[in-house]
């Protein structure tokens, strides 16, 4: 199991009475504008379970407010989720932090180029297996999206190229009930059968409202199969302030807030005991431009006081981390990237996403390296300072005395050896003079250096070849099924 950080902190952006302000206005939200459920299925079985028909929206439900405050307190606490290696398995209990990917990336910065081109499922295998090799990035999800395969086969291809190449937790993807059915197939051939899957769920799926306030058919179907098969299911709002929310961080939380609940509220219908992700995604509108901004104060702000209200609902909080707006190899990538990552970091989020992400829509590989570096950073920080008797050293003062030094004690070692001062293996830390002699690289081409180090080295542990030899069936049975019906 990996251990995670814990954090020691508990940084409020929110007071308790401004996080409970924000919770009443979701309810409201949720009472009187409601949410749209435009799969007939998932609109039928959210109505059963009590929510109320609006009276002239269409597939759009309310929901009494004694409805939604006791779907909270049947949310389960936190939760696990299962690798195909224990060994790599998490723990999410409120305390200890992780990190993962971004996701869904259509292009990639070529390795060798530099260029942004399409990425490719050769990409896919190569970021996770990197992913695989990097300390921090603790779940892996689809780094990129193999634009050279077929669209209906990309989710199942996807999947399957990630299950080769990495041991770690992995995320679903999948855009209709068909894939999360096949994946449950390919990951029944690597746990032992449908029922090991339900004991023990080795991957899950999300769904991402469309907002404002909207599940679409497929987003709500494909969270019901999962929640059917007993994985757990991340939900994914990504409001826009100024665009698709209020312009107001605030307003903007409250919403999120009613559509992060209206996923719970549809997954409970199938099973209440599922560990869920609270993976609020608020992002910010840039009235100049009209592009969605990331790399931001506020986006950092956003994500520490949504970690601040999925925990008063016991809720693992999913938000993103590391994260830019910048447009080249430059010095607004590290100060942003540090910042939205920090920020919520400190607040005690569970899990931080955005590893790897470029610029423009497109994955790097040299970030997956230089972001891995950066949560090292974070999580030192987080980890705080320890302070005991050891540490406080006053025999040890007394004994060197005025006027000495501490480098000849063998405490100086031995606390180095336990993590006191942490020595970064990528940033530059020599001195100028050695640094002028060197010569000093840019810090993305020495990431370029441990990428294709990693590539080259690297050895994931393997599916066993039965059981490699039965997902390529099940993909070729999936890829005959779904090209058929083109």
């Amino acid at each position: 199991m990996i251990q995670g950080e814990k954090c020691k902190y508990r940084l409020k952006v929110l007071s308790d009475e401004q996080v409970d302000s924000i919770h009443e206005a979701s309810l409201r939200i949720l009472e009187k504008t409601g949410v749209r459920y435009d799969s007939p299925d998932a609109y039928e079985r959210v109505l059963k379970n009590g929510a109320v028909k609006h009276p002239t929206r269409k597939n759009v439900l309310t929901f009494p407010r004694s409805m939604v405050e006791d779907a909270i307190k049947r949310i389960p606490h936190y939760g696990g989720y299962a690798a195909r290696d224990p060994k790599n398995d998490l723990v999410f209990d409120g305390e200890h932090q992780y990190a993962h990917c971004l996701g869904g990336n259509p292009l990639m910065f070529d390795l060798e180029t530099g260029e942004s081109r399409r990425s490719t499922l050769k990409d896919v295998e190569d970021s996770t297996k990197i992913m695989d090799a990097l300390p921090t990035c603790h779940s892996i999800s689809n780094f990129v999206v193999a634009t050279d395969v077929p669209p209906q086969l990309l989710v199942i291809k996807t999947m399957e190229a990630m299950m080769k190449n990495t041991s770690k937790c992995l995320s679903g993807y999948a855009l209709k009930v068909e894939e999360v059915d096949t994946f449950l197939k390919m990951w029944s051939a690597v746990a032992g059968g449908p029922e090991e899957i339900r004991k023990r769920p080795l991957f899950s799926v999300y769904g991402s409202p469309s907002s404002p306030l909207t599940y679409d058919e497929h987003a709500a179907d494909v969270m019901v199969r999962g929640a059917e098969y007993g994985v757990p299911v991340d939900i994914v709002p990504c409001p826009i302030t100024g665009g698709t929310a209020p312009i107001t961080l605030s307003g903007g939380l409250a919403q999120q807030n009613a559509e992060l609940l209206g996923g719970v509220m549809l997954v409970q219908t199938v099973d209440d005991k599922l560990p869920m992700q609270y993976s609020g995604r608020l992002s910010m509108l840039d009235l100049r431009s009209g592009n969605n901004i990331w790399g931001v104060p506020e986006m950092a702000l956003a994500s520490a006081a949504t970690v601040q209200i999925a925990h008063k609902y016991n809720m693992i909080a999913d938000v993103y981390g590391v994260t830019t707006d910048a447009n080249m190899w430059d010095t607004q990538i590290g100060i942003e990237r540090m910042m939205a990552a920090l920020v919520p970091a400190l607040a005690g989020a569970d899990s931080l996403s955005g590893i790897g992400g470029g610029w423009n829509n497109a994955g790097s590989y040299e970030m997956l390296v230089i972001d891995d570096e950066i949560y090292e950073n974070v999580f030192r920080i987080v980890r705080g300072i320890e302070v005991d008797e050891g540490r406080l050293a006053t025999d040890l003062i007394d004994k060197v005395g005025h006027m000495g030094n501490y480098l000849a004690q063998t405490h100086t070692m031995d606390y180095f050896r336990k993590g006191e001062m942490r020595v970064s293996p990528l940033f530059d830390k020599r001195t100028s003079e050695r640094a002028r002699k060197e010569g000093v690289r840019p810090l993305h081409v020495t990431a370029k250096d441990v990428v294709k180090k990693i590539l080259k080295e690297h050895e994931v542990t393997p599916l066993d070849t039965d059981v490699e030899q039965e997902i390529s069936r099940i993909v070729k049975e999936a890829e005959k099924e779904l090209l058929g019906r083109a």
